[in-house]
Order: structure tokens, then C-alpha cells, then sequence
């Protein structure tokens, strides 16, 4: 099944909408302009990635000592794991806990200024365009300079930590530089940066930085989701109104089916490959008594 290409979505919208081009869908009233409707599809796109959460990305976070709240990502949706890199244990990474502020509240009195080697993290709140993440412990010294396997990459903007700043108005939070992400510039190379000590591998899903990410499932229900934008925006016409209810229901009845698949990703299918332990299993009597 192949990715639609946007033309492709523009058309199946149209069709959805029972239109010939996009005269009645746009604000210039023109056949060619499909503004209203490329944003219904690109908020259709993130609708099924933030229900589905198919996307899923790195990224590592430079720690610094005696900060405790960074900044994530932009595209961040959820965190899927976190992970401490000390080179001087067993495998090299330790996971962190996901906790929350009312968990840290409740078990540990003095958490906004422990300092010491990170154990927990916990997402906050919406900060301007991104979330936060907050760590404890608060880290006693700076994680180690990243560096990269190769070459082909250059840096632009992502990541930055949050820093404390005194002012008359008592202890506020600011930006200090930029973000930062390394984007790669070879059509044929990875780029793969180096988790260095003291730093935390951060694993998380993540919205969409270009249609052909998206899996092609949600070919047939994305347009389904911008027609249903297009039409609800017209509720003084109720047929098309309850129309666009239908719509909706098709998007995310097949996102549901999307997860629901995934959830069982070898369901139906004949394996070739059968575990040991199945073997010496079928020996036991509760085996021999399934149905």
C-alpha cells in the first residue's frame, strides 16, 4: 500500500466533500486554491499520529549541573522510556523512572533541590511551544560533550535546558540560547550521535516532520478527517453537518483499527519459526487441558 501523495489526498477530500474543485472549500473562491484544504489534511495527519502514536524518535538531552527543569522537543507527544548513561555500570545505561510531581511531593520532602545522580523524570506542563521535562536528582555536575559518528550532519535548532535566574521578582525561569538537533546532510549515511556520561537518552513519540513518516493505513481515513473539518464549518447547512459526523466516525474508527492491529503485530499470520520453549511447554498438563 503506498503513501498517497498530497494530490492524491486533495483529491480523495474533494470527492468526500462531493466537489468538483475547491471553489465552495476556500476563501478566494477559486478552483486552484486548496489552502483550506491542505490545512484540513495536515491537521487530519496529526490527528492520527497523536491518536496512534505510530511515530517514535531519540533524542539526547545534555544535562547541566544544578538544573533540574529541560525543554523538549517540539514534535514531543509522549514519553515512551528514559535512560541515564553512566559508563561506569554494568551496560551503560540505567532507566529512570516516569513519575509526577504529586508522586514526588508525596515521597520525597526536599525533591525541588536534591542534588546527586538523576533517577526520576517527570513531564510538566506545557511551557510556551513545548513541553518540559524536570529530572531528580538535580544533577551535581554537567553531562559530557556530545559528539557525532560522522560527518554528515549539521546542527539547527531542538533542544535547550531551562535555566534559573534571580530577579527582583523572585526565582523566574528563561531561555538561554537555542534548541538544538543535528539534521543530516547525506542522502546515504546515518547520523548517529554519541550518548556521552551524565546525559539522559531520552525515547518518545513524536509528530510527523513530513507526510511520507506516516504509515500508509491512514491513507483512506485522513481525508475523512479534513472533509469532516471542511463540512463542520458550515452547521447552518444540517445535512452536511451530520454528514461530517459520519466522517469523523470513519477516522477514528480507523485509527482504532490501526492500534488495535499493532497491538498484535504477528496475529493471523503463519510463523516459521517456533520458540524452543514451546516445545518442552506442550509436556506440561495444563497445556494438554487448553481447549
Amino acid at each position: 500500500m503506498p503513501t498517497y501523495t498530497l494530490s492524491d489526498l486533495r483529491a480523495i477530500v474533494l470527492r468526500k466533500l462531493r466537489q468538483d474543485d475547491t471553489t465552495r472549500f476556500c476563501d478566494t473562491k477559486s478552483a486552484e486554491d486548496y489552502g483550506w484544504i491542505d490545512d484540513a489534511i495536515e491537521e487530519a495527519e496529526e490527528e492520527f499520529v497523536r491518536l496512534t502514536k505510530c511515530l517514535r524518535t531519540w533524542a539526547i538531552i545534555q544535562l547541566k549541573a544544578d538544573i533540574r527543569i529541560y525543554r523538549l522537543p517540539t514534535d514531543f507527544i509522549d514519553i515512551m522510556a528514559a535512560y541515564y548513561y553512566d559508563s561506569s555500570i554494568t551496560n551503560d545505561y540505567k532507566e529512570l523512572a516516569v513519575t509526577t510531581i504529586e508522586k514526588l511531593n508525596d515521597d520525597v520532602s526536599d525533591w525541588r533541590k536534591a542534588t546527586g545522580t538523576p533517577s526520576r523524570i517527570y513531564i510538566d506542563r506545557q511551557h510556551g511551544k513545548a513541553s518540559v521535562m524536570g529530572v531528580y536528582e538535580i544533577p551535581d555536575g554537567d553531562g559530557a560533550a556530545i559528539t557525532f559518528s560522522n560527518s554528515n550532519a549539521s546542527e539547527l535548532t531542538w533542544i535547550c535546558p531551562l535555566y534559573s535566574e534571580r530577579t527582583d521578582f523572585g526565582r523566574v525561569l528563561r531561555y538561554t540560547g537555542v534548541d538544538g538537533y543535528v539534521l543530516s546532510t547525506s542522502d546515504t549515511q546515518l547520523v548517529d550521535a554519541e550518548v556521552s556520561d551524565g546525559n539522559i537518552l531520552l525515547e518518545y513519540y513524536r509528530l510527523p516532520h513530513q507526510r511520507t513518516e506516516i504509515p500508509p493505513e491512514s491513507n483512506k481515513i485522513i481525508p475523512s478527517f479534513a472533509a469532516a473539518q471542511l463540512l463542520s464549518d458550515a452547521p447552518e447547512d444540517s445535512a452536511e453537518f451530520k454528514r461530517s459526523q459520519a466522517l469523523y466516525k470513519e477516522f477514528y474508527d480507523g485509527a482504532q483499527k490501526y492500534i488495535n492491529r499493532r497491538k498484535r503485530p504477528l496475529s493471523g499470520q503463519e510463523l516459521r519459526a517456533t520458540p524452543m520453549a514451546w516445545g518442552w511447554q506442550q509436556d506440561f498438563q495444563f497445556y494438554k487441558e487448553l481447549p
